[in-house]
């Protein structure tokens, strides 16, 4: 080896390469509430909807039409921000509904955060990421 170059050792290049890395996002964990749900007769009625999908950054009417598409039931948001579904649902259910959606349509698969926002790009709905910046195309809804 000539003289001029320099030799690196492992150490000092991972040190070099993490100092030229952009500084990560430090973002809060959000909290999920659990839907608030009231059965009457028939009906199933989530009284906090709106509320739930203010926090994970949702369309009430994306996370109702999945919601409804899979019990394959019909249902409506009311003005105050319920979601009354016509169908008798367990709690049970709901709940296991909506967190398949949050793994689907909410969460970043690259870095597991739920600071995301769902857009549609011509034809394909995707993630973008507020944490780490990525982005990943879901199926639509």
């Amino acid at each position: 080896m000539s003289s001029d170059k320099i030799l690196w050792d492992y150490e000092a290049l991972l040190e070099r390469l993490y100092s030229n890395l952009p500084e990560r996002a430090k973002v809060q964990p959000i909290e999920i509430p659990e839907f608030q749900i009231i059965r009457t007769g028939p009906y199933t009625r989530i009284t906090n909807f709106k509320q739930v999908c203010d926090r994970i950054r949702r369309e009430p009417r994306i996370c109702m039409r999945y919601l409804l598409k899979e019990i394959g039931a019909r249902g409506a948001i009311d003005d105050s921000g319920g979601l009354t579904i016509f169908l008798k649902v367990s709690r049970n259910t709901l709940r296991q509904l909506f967190r398949r959606f949050l793994e689907t349509y909410v969460r970043c698969s690259t870095c597991g955060s739920y600071h995301t926002e769902l857009r549609r790009q011509g034809k394909v709905w995707v993630i973008r990421c507020l944490a780490c910046g990525a982005e990943t195309p879901v199926r639509p809804i």
